[in-house]
């Protein structure tokens, strides 16, 4: 390549350098609203791989030297877990105020449960709140995106406990020839070092671990919960033995998210993808969203870190973001190793959130907003509630002790429902119907009956095909809210689930 053409494509590269940390602070805004796989126009349209194509002509990629971080940067630190009132404890880094945050990640789906994570404090300097309670939570919403913003109030939460759960980590180390032989062995020492730590931790939490290698080739190293054999394959170093081609990144999340879906036994599964370039020699003929959707459909998060100057972080941003992962950027090969064990110390050190979901769509954005802090927070992560068979939602809709009659505040609820079956006419579902104690098992098994009738017929008569609908009736047998000792009256418990029964 003659000396022009070098400095035309310097030109280029330093122009869409320019344009990508400019808009790095609104990244989380560009996905916000927009559907899967709409965005994932606006994660590839960025740049034209300008690196990329001088690293096909010569059949590798160059290595990079050093990484340049912004003057606000903060290098990865161990975190800091105090009250909510500890900001003057900070230590400024040039003169860099903190900020308050808050970040929702990880979230989950079961047959009768949603599941999701957060952490809020001062987010830039790793110092979070560890006085969060339910009484901080002012709301919990579920909303669809569109044009129309249909949401709902999650009334049934609680912040949980999340020890004592199997969990799978994928570790997806990119090892192209731009990483280095210098590279590629701290990223392998920090791997096994955060997993020794974690094991020392936690060795009562049952961990798997699954270790991939890539360039333009994807190696599947082991996937184990024996320490030891994990060793064998990270220690000694090895540098990019083996490796050192192109960039295969859409191949090998395909590949690990495969391995994770055929993991049973853990509630929780995550994969750490770690790149300092953009995917470039993919032989998948899967678009991105599709992986994505895949992961979505299967509980898994993905975590993408964008490594150094050169990632297309849009796209990064889109497969944190739909995969309700979080996306982290690091300049240094010296942070490796504490950003490991901080993702790591994160399932167990962050909040969560058990709900009842309140709507059905396979596209939803959960918000959560706390207050009693300096400042009211608001946050979203994306989710999914897939109308599929035994499936459950709850219903917003409350009663009067001892009536079925409904009341008008709840139509809007009940309208979103009808929405939905008229939407999805292949879907068939229970109307399942609730009391509290108050009163005789034979009177609250029929009272819940005739409540889930009452539902049935609101939506029958909006034009639902009554052969889609069933009902039952539970009577107090299944309370969603614990009662106090001698306590028969909850009006929370005097409520209506919608199960899914064919979908």
């Amino acid at each position: 390549m003659g000396k022009l053409q070098y400095i035309l494509v310097l030109m280029m590269l330093f122009s869409i350098s320019s344009f990508t940390a400019q808009n790095d602070k609104d990244a989380p805004k560009t996905f916000a609203g927009i559907g899967l796989k709409e965005a994932e126009k606006v994660a590839t349209k960025t740049w034209k791989n300008v690196k990329d194509w001088l690293a096909k002509k010569r059949g590798k990629e160059s290595v990079i030297k050093r990484h340049k971080k912004p003057k606000d940067y903060i290098s990865t630190t161990n975190p800091i877990f105090d009250n909510r009132g500890s900001k003057n404890t900070i230590e400024l880094y040039n003169a860099v105020e903190p900020k308050l945050g808050l970040v929702l990640m990880y979230p989950r789906i079961t047959p009768s449960k949603g599941f999701f994570s957060f952490k809020a404090g001062y987010l830039n300097y790793r110092k979070y709140f560890n006085d969060i309670t339910n009484n901080d939570v002012e709301y919990i919403k579920l909303i669809v995106p569109d044009s129309i913003n249909s949401e709902c109030n999650i009334k049934k939460f609680k912040i949980i406990s999340k020890k004592n759960q199997n969990r799978h980590v994928s570790f997806v180390l990119d090892h192209s020839g731009s990483m280095g032989d210098s590279r590629a062995n701290k990223l392998q020492t920090a791997v096994i070092d955060a997993i020794r730590d974690n094991f020392k931790k936690n060795n009562s939490i049952d961990y798997t671990y699954s270790i991939y290698k890539f360039d333009d080739k994807i190696k599947h190293l082991i996937t184990s919960n024996d320490i030891s054999k994990i060793e064998n394959f990270l220690i000694p170093n090895n540098g990019l033995k083996g490796f050192g081609g192109l960039t295969a990144i859409k191949d090998v999340l395909k590949n690990s998210i495969d391995k994770l879906k055929e993991d049973n036994l853990s509630k929780s599964k995550v994969v750490f993808l770690l790149t300092d370039g953009q995917s470039n020699s993919d032989k998948t003929k899967l678009k991105t969203s599709d992986i994505v959707r895949d992961a979505i459909d299967n509980n898994i998060n993905i975590v993408p870190i964008g490594f150094g100057n050169n990632v297309n972080e849009d796209f990064l941003r889109y497969l944190s973001y739909y995969s309700g992962g979080q996306y982290l950027k690091i300049y240094s090969s010296n942070e490796f190793k504490q950003l490991y064990k901080n993702l790591l110390d994160d399932f167990y050190t962050n909040y969560e959130i058990e709900f009842s979901p309140c709507m059905f769509s396979e596209e939803i954005e959960i918000e959560l907003k706390l207050k009693n802090l300096d400042k009211p927070l608001i946050s979203r992560t994306f989710f999914s509630t897939p109308p599929l068979e035994g499936y459950s939602i709850d219903l917003n809709v409350l009663f009067e002790s001892g009536k079925d009659d409904i009341s008008e505040i709840y139509f809007d609820e009940l309208n979103q429902l009808f929405s939905l079956l008229n939407y999805r006419d292949d879907i068939e579902i229970i109307i399942e119907g609730h009391t509290d104690r108050v009163g005789s098992k034979k009177q609250n098994k029929k009272l819940s009956q005739l409540r889930a009738e009452k539902v049935k017929k609101y939506l029958v008569n909006k034009g639902i095909d009554s052969k889609r609908i069933s009902t039952k009736g539970f009577g107090s047998e299944n309370p969603a809210y614990p009662y106090e000792e001698n306590q028969t009256e909850n009006y929370l418990n005097r409520r209506i689930e919608i199960k899914i029964n064919k979908p």
